[in-house]
């Protein structure tokens, strides 16, 4: 018999992100996984907020869902949210002439995308 798949939280994810961009020994950080983990956390983050207020926008496109928050947020946290979603997306598609995120940046954005779930679940 095969165990349940685990579920991963918002507080996982970004823990796995941290330490997949701890290079270690190994030397190799791993930034594309971060990003998507990243990303995710905050995703799986806000539908929670929107599902508990208003269930119907679970089926609306991300996008929709950051303006929606826009309007039902503190006005300094809707703008970080939406700022900081918009720069994890821009890094999970490949740009053949952009240069990938940097550690640091991401790091920044692990812990823009903590400060915006905490302000969520006050």
């Amino acid at each position: 018999m095969t165990a349940a798949p685990e579920v991963l939280t918002s507080a996982t994810r970004i823990t796995a992100a941290t330490s997949l961009l701890d290079s270690g020994p190994s030397g190799a950080a791993h930034p594309r996984a971060a990003v998507f983990l990243l990303r995710r956390a905050l995703e799986a983050g806000f539908d929670s907020y929107i599902y508990a207020r208003r269930p119907a926008l679970a089926r609306c496109r991300t996008e929709t869902k950051v303006v929606w928050l826009a309007h039902h947020l503190d006005a300094r946290l809707a703008g970080r949210l939406a700022a900081v979603w918009r720069n994890l997306s821009g890094a999970c598609h490949y740009h053949q002439s952009a240069l990938p995120p940097t550690v640091s940046e991401l790091l920044g954005w692990r812990d823009e995308v903590a400060f915006v779930l905490r302000g969520l679940r006050t």
